[in-house]
């Protein structure tokens, strides 16, 4: 009788990392996922307790992300407009519309024969 042993691999455990890295990853991605396309720079990191809380900037809009540790879920986010725009009262629409009446006036006033 042949007996046959059976040869089992042997099974290591993966060590799975989730760093500050990944979690700014993970969040810069959600964002993108979002419709939020662009270079979001990270500006801070930090571990509360099972949340990594990524807070990451893109031109003037900032976004806060809560990115648990143990299931690398989004847990909570929020989106800001960054200081600049709220402080900046003339906005690009309203340049190129003062813009655009002060050329019309000028026109106007030449056909007129004004000037």
């Amino acid at each position: 009788m042949s007996e046959t042993t059976e040869v089992s691999p042997e099974i290591s455990p993966e060590i799975s990392r989730f760093d500050a890295e990944n979690a700014t990853s993970v969040a810069a991605d959600f964002l993108k996922r979002l419709g939020y396309k662009g270079g979001w720079r990270p500006m801070k990191v930090s571990l509360e307790g099972e949340l990594y809380v990524v807070e990451l900037m893109f031109q003037k809009l900032s976004a806060k992300v809560q990115v648990s540790t143990s299931t690398k879920e989004i847990r909570e986010y929020e989106l800001q407009q960054g200081e600049n725009a709220s402080k900046s009262g003339l906005s690009k629409g309203k340049l190129i519309f003062l813009i655009a009446a002060v050329g019309v006036s000028i026109a106007v006033i030449k056909i007129l024969g004004a000037f």
